[in-house]
């Protein structure tokens, strides 16, 4: 089993150590256009998984011919999210990132299985598809599972409970968006908790980009790590992930992920508002959608 990350910045480093530390591959191709800091990071890597006794070989360049033979390729490529900045305030630039690497990897690798974890996610995963030319099913993004983790999280703080005996998952845009609803929560609560929570939930990649300048990375590299294992095969877990509805659009949803990716999407068990939220921020995705089609050469 071979697995390429596409971006050697926190994200990318983050995921390859959490791969490597869980042996869940033979061999970790590290890609970026700063050649040097993926061979380092790789270097580095390699003589972690030393101290540990690891299996898995590691190695890092900015040739993307080294993504040949990968059976999953994580993009993380793109310029992270600053203080003050949306999502979507990344969108054009880091549409060009995903466009140049998805044709990298249709041509490298075109059996992998797509995750993207670049921001703004669900466009993202849509830019990969579109130039990737892979089937839906093997394009998926990270975004859900991080969000499910950041309420878990809050949940924890809020109830004074253990996070592991709790359970969320939360669908919808990664932005504000977010779908947090009652129905996907393992706990009753009232309805000044809930809202609490989705707030912070909501914030939760932001609070971490103010104190720290730059985006999040040990949570995400976790999402992305556990997509893996989804797709390998080590679980037939139900998980969020944004994948493609249509050629228009795609958006969080609950699913089921395998060997040829995306196995399963489930229906999903909204009230009116959520309904109503969930279209308003599906209405935002297809706007930039439009823009990317109108101004992505």
């Amino acid at each position: 089993m071979k697995i390429s990350i596409v971006g050697a910045g926190n994200v990318g480093a983050s995921i390859a150590y959490a791969l490597c530390m869980r042996e869940l591959c033979d061999e970790i191709a590290l890609v970026d256009i700063f050649g040097d800091v993926a061979r380092a990071k790789a270097i580095d890597l390699a003589q972690s998984s030393c101290v540990f006794n690891a299996k898995t070989s590691v190695c890092g360049g900015e040739d993307f011919a080294l993504l040949e033979g990968s059976n999953i390729v994580i993009v993380t490529a793109g310029s992270p999210r600053k203080d003050g900045q949306t999502r979507e305030d990344l969108l054009l630039k880091n549409a060009v990132v995903v466009k140049q690497t998805a044709q990298n990897i249709a041509k490298f690798a075109p059996n992998a299985v797509i995750i993207v974890v670049t921001n703004p996610l669900d466009v993202m995963v849509w830019t990969a598809h579109k130039f990737s030319g892979f089937s839906k099913n093997k394009v998926v993004g990270m975004a859900g599972e991080l969000d499910s983790a950041r309420c878990r999280y809050e949940l924890a703080l809020l109830k004074n409970r253990g996070a592991k005996e709790l359970k969320t998952k939360i669908v919808g845009a990664h932005n504000d968006e977010m779908i947090v609803a009652q129905e996907n929560i393992n706990l009753n609560l009232s309805d000044t908790e809930l809202e609490t929570l989705k707030k912070e939930t909501s914030t939760g990649g932001a609070k971490i980009v103010k104190l720290l300048g730059t985006s999040a990375y040990y949570a995400p590299a976790a999402a992305a790590v556990k997509m893996c294992e989804m797709i390998m095969g080590k679980s037939d877990e139900i998980i969020s992930a944004s994948v493609l509805l249509n050629d228009e659009l795609s958006c969080g949803r609950l699913v089921r992920l395998g060997r040829e990716g995306l196995k399963e999407i489930l229906e999903l068990n909204l009230d009116e508002n959520e309904q109503e939220q969930l279209s308003k921020s599906e209405a935002e995705i297809r706007k930039n959608i439009k823009f990317l089609k109108e101004n992505l050469d």
